[in-house]
């Protein structure tokens, strides 16, 4: 109670002062000095064109102009007796300032007029205190990649693991639609935070987001992978700042169309990959000073993630005559809109109002290669069908105070959902209930096949066998599937904050922010055997047993709203090229749910000799208090040269759907014995220590060169451990707790070239390791269930350790007037083409003895090395895209060719353990298989024998094409804009 007092008082301090969200805004600073003289000259106007953003030189001739939003930007530098001089092409990004220092001429013959430079990003970002990588509008769109996801996925210190392998070898992790999982510097994929305009876009369950955004209608991605800032909190490995645009005085537009029909058109190999997209921005017609912009984004994909083998495997085993497209994986499409809007509001020259708003919605199926069988195709189209829904809407008011004090005040609701059913059925719940044994597979445990119902045999000579000419098929139930559930998460949140330069040299910035979270879950693990309701198979909160959302329920299921609470205060101090960001940070966390007073005998823990479950056996969950430390220093060694070190501690909550459970569920299943883990409200926060040290050098005019390392301490991770009962007790179940820990460790060098002769280049090489007890919360989900004394408390390789990773781009493109001339024409003029080449070395995995690694009733591998000591192989592609841009007038028509993995390189993303090969387990060879494979037992109705029957079946099964990467992919796009 003690602390509570203080702790509201300070609340309710900072609801006062401000509210709002993650930074979305830079500074611009600098020094104007006489060009004769050298002497700092006082009272010039500094004023940001089209803006009413500006300041004056004071008696050192510095000025600062704060909270200016991302963009670019044109800085008008004026003073009585000097001539103007205007400054084009000034960058600025989130969360970072932009120094423009120049020499104003008090010469006769340029005073009155009006000189133009242009500026350039600096090679040496003199305020880098952390690892922060750019990438603007223009180089998004220049880039062979498609969406914020893809620009991540091309930085240093980033893993890409593949969570689209079938669901067997995936066990607990959930596929993704279309970006493959992104790991930042050896964390989970929950550990990195996404804000699009300062907002969070994730689902506080699982910690991943499955929001889209357009495009076009992104200015600048920012990826921040070091010791980020008292500001941030809920987060571990890194920060994913997505700045769309805004509206302008001027009326622009975009209208894209990027499809690969043409080179399907062609005779090329096509995906029927297709995106559409429009965007408008311009004043809001009758209304001063207020402006709009609004997007869209139309995606079709035929086959989500394309393999470079589906066509040879399809083809080889005598199915692609029986494949509408025998290039494309059956049933993996996605068909999706996303959508973003901004309203800006200038009430007056200090105060302006933000309304903004985004959302996606994806229905998906993923392809399970498991369902692929040969005598029933159709069946494929049985395999889970997804559909993900994000909503955000956001309000921000920010008031000037002063030339040097500002304030934002924000609000935001954020929602997101998944459902995920079978096929076919999807979101039918009620239809999966069935009156026989379903899910159903063939005679040799490969292949979905369902229940098949025959008439009776008209030849009795012979067995009911599919295929015999004396058999009736009645009817046929396919194999469903049978795991069913529906999530659904939403937040309220505030936050604020308030910016004070106190000086020149000193910038003080305070705030908090609040979130109440709404969750809801449902998941019945066996849905086509449920009966009514089967307590043991379904675990719900937020929902009543048949599946609907409701806002009461009783002890076991009411809904869950857990708060989190972050209060700030950090300091930028700079002296003499000496910049300090220092800051101290309070995070609040409450689960507000109940829990189990004593873990080893749950269901009587007071000992009254009553074995069910009722409120006398819960109490109230903890609440956690955490404060964490952050500083980051940089300083110059040199007029070229740069030094920065940082170290921070940051805590991040678990996922949320590791602490809830439904307690009818929870009694019922560890009642029978359970084989699934159960969520823990015990859960502490994770903690992550970090520290980086880094150099940034200028080679020359236009190259620049960056090394970085960093170390990484990890700990409270949460893991599976197994519970063993009490004397009293006789259970025995799996648990997540607090169990893993690790240390991350790496270097990280980068080149860049900024464009010289139209050539511009960026080089980045990575090496990591990635050492722990747990890559994700089940690692261990196999080793505690086969030994529940549990595995050695001792580090390993991480299943993303990547090693080694390589990332060049190169970016070749002229200008009006320039290139080879045809009589009178420039053929090549205003044509780009950017190269990206990636090299990465593979991922680690656990050999194994040979097993029978992919059939329903394979057993648990049994390594014979140490846990990630092998590796699967090394990827490389190469991805190009070539444009020409056509101006008429105000109009722009840009057509360009985009080609992923140009040489058609095949990349693995699985393999099978016991041969570390991509399309084979090995068990044919084995003793057990090779008796298997070699039955010459007659099959007349298939015309073979057992063992070739056999060998066919599981040969197509390890043959997943799911287990490799994609083609060559062709893609035609066509970009009109005004």
């Amino acid at each position: 109670m003690k602390l509570r007092i203080p702790l509201m008082a300070l609340v309710f301090v900072c609801v006062g002062i401000s509210l709002g969200w993650g930074a979305t805004t830079g500074k611009i600073t600098g020094v104007i000095t006489d060009a004769a003289t050298g002497e700092p000259v006082v009272g010039v106007s500094v004023l940001v064109v089209g803006t009413n953003l500006g300041a004056q030189t004071d008696a050192d001739g510095r000025y600062t102009i704060i909270n200016v939003p991302v963009d670019t930007y044109t800085l008008r530098i004026s003073s009585v007796g000097y001539s103007t001089l205007e400054v084009s092409n000034v960058a600025v990004s989130v969360d970072l300032t932009t120094y423009q220092s120049h020499t104003l001429s008090q010469q006769t013959t340029d005073i009155g007029q009006t000189i133009r430079v242009v500026a350039e990003r600096p090679l040496v970002m003199e305020d880098k205190t952390t690892s922060v990588n750019i990438v603007t509008r223009d180089q998004l769109l220049a880039m062979p990649t498609r969406g914020f996801e893809q620009v991540v996925g091309i930085q240093n210190s980033v893993v890409r693991m593949n969570s689209n392998a079938d669901i067997r070898q995936r066990g607990f992790r959930e596929a993704t639609a279309t970006a493959p999982e992104i790991n930042l510097r050896g964390g989970r994929p929950s550990e990195v935070a996404y804000y699009v305009d300062g907002f969070s876009q994730q689902d506080p369950l699982t910690g991943i987001s499955t929001a889209n955004i357009n495009n076009n209608a992104i200015k600048e991605v920012s990826v921040t992978s070091g010791a980020f800032s008292a500001e941030y909190g809920h987060v571990a490995s890194g920060i994913v700042q997505v700045t769309t645009n805004s509206g302008t005085k001027d009326y622009h537009g975009n209208i894209e169309v990027v499809t690969d029909q043409l080179a399907g058109q062609l005779g090329y190999d096509a995906f029927d990959q297709n995106y559409y997209s429009a965007d408008l921005a311009g004043p809001i017609p009758g209304m001063k000073d207020a402006f709009f912009f609004v997007s869209g984004e139309r995606r079709w994909l035929g086959d989500r993630q394309p393999s470079i083998k589906t066509y040879d495997i399809y083809t080889d085993f005598g199915l692609a005559d029986k494949m509408d497209n025998p290039w494309r994986k059956p049933n993996n499409e996605l068909g999706g809109w996303s959508y973003q809007g901004k309203l800006d509001f200038n009430l007056t020259p200090n105060f302006k109002l933000e309304l903004s708003g985004n959302g996606s919605i994806d229905r998906w199926q993923q392809y399970t290669h498991s369902y692929l069988n040969p005598d029933f195709l159709e069946q494929i189209t049985y395999s889970p069908r997804y559909k993900d829904e994000n909503l955000g809407i956001n309000a921000k008011v920010t008031h000037t105070l002063s030339s040097k004090a500002f304030y934002n005040l924000s609000g935001s609701y954020y929602y997101t959902s998944r459902q995920r059913g079978d096929g076919i059925l999807f979101d039918n719940y009620a239809a999966y209930n069935r009156g026989f044994a379903n899910p159903e597979v063939d005679q040799y445990s490969l292949f979905a096949e369902g229940d098949i119902v025959w008439a009776a045999d008209v030849d009795t000579t012979d067995a009911l066998e599919p295929g015999d000419p004396g058999d009736v098929v009645l009817s046929y139930a396919p194999h469903l599937f049978d795991d069913w559930f529906d999530r659904r998460s939403s937040y309220i949140g505030f936050k604020g904050d308030i910016n004070y330069q106190i000086t020149s040299a000193n910038t003080i910035k305070a705030g908090f922010d609040l979130q109440r979270h709404t969750l809801r879950y449902f998941r019945d693990y066996i849905p086509t055997y449920t009966q009514g309701f089967n307590p043991e198979n379904v675990n719900y909160y937020g929902f009543d047993s048949t599946g609907n959302t409701t806002n009461g329920g009783n002890f076991t299921n009411k809904v869950k709203h857990p708060i989190n609470l972050g209060l700030y205060v950090q300091d930028r101090f700079e002296y003499r090229g000496l910049i300090v960001n220092g800051g101290l940070r309070f995070d609040y966390f409450d689960y507000k749910t109940d829990r189990v007073k004593n873990l080893r005998d749950p269901l009587d823990p007071n000992n009254t000799g009553n074995d069910v479950m009722d409120p006398g056996d819960l109490e109230p969950s903890e609440k956690f208090y955490r404060v964490s430390p952050r500083v980051g220093v940089s300083f110059p060694i040199s007029d070229k040269s740069q030094m920065h070190v940082n170290y921070g501690v940051f805590y991040q909550r678990p996922d949320l759907n590791n602490l809830y459970v439904n307690y009818d569920f929870f009694a019922a299943r560890i009642s029978a014995g359970s084989y699934l883990p159960f969520s823990n409200p015990n859960l502490k926060p994770e903690t992550i220590t970090q520290y980086e040290i880094g150099l940034t050098r200028q080679l020359g005019e236009v190259t620049s060169f960056d090394v970085t390392a960093y170390y990484k301490d990890v700990k409270d991770l949460t893991q599976i451990v197994t519970i063993y009962g009490s004397p009293l007790s006789d259970y025995q179940y799996p648990v997540y707790a607090n169990q893993d820990f690790g240390t991350i460790k790496g270097v990280d060098f980068s080149l860049d070239m900024r464009r010289n002769h139209n050539i511009s280049m960026s080089l980045k090489y990575s090496l990591s390791y990635a050492d722990g007890t747990g890559s994700y919360t089940q690692s261990q989900y196999n080793i505690g269930w086969k030994n529940p004394d549990g595995s050695p408390r001792q580090t390993h390789p991480l299943d993303y350790d990547q090693r080694h990773s390589l990332i060049g781009m190169f970016d070749l493109r002229t200008v009006k007037g320039e290139g080879p001339k045809l009589g009178d024409m420039y053929v090549l003029e205003n044509t780009g083409l950017n190269v990206l080449v990636q090299l990465a070395s593979g991922t680690p995995y656990t050999p194994t003895r040979i097993y029978d690694a992919i059939t329903t009733a394979s057993v648990t591998q049994e390594p014979t090395g140490e846990i990630n000591s092998e590796h699967m192989p090394w990827t490389f592609t190469v991805d190009f895209k070539l444009e020409r841009t056509f101006d008429f007038g105000r109009y722009q028509l840009v057509p360009y060719l985009w080609v992923r993995n140009l040489l058609d390189h095949e990349n693995v993303l699985s393999v099978y353990e016991g041969t570390g090969e991509a399309g084979k387990t090995g068990y044919l060879t084995s003793t057990e298989g090779q008796a298997k494979s070699t039955d010459a037992t007659e099959l007349p109705h298939y015309h073979t024998t057992e063992g070739a029957q056999y060998a066919y079946r599981y040969d197509l099964l390890q043959n997943n094409p799911s287990n490799y990467s994609y083609p060559r992919m062709i893609m035609v796009g066509l970009r009109m804009s005004f």
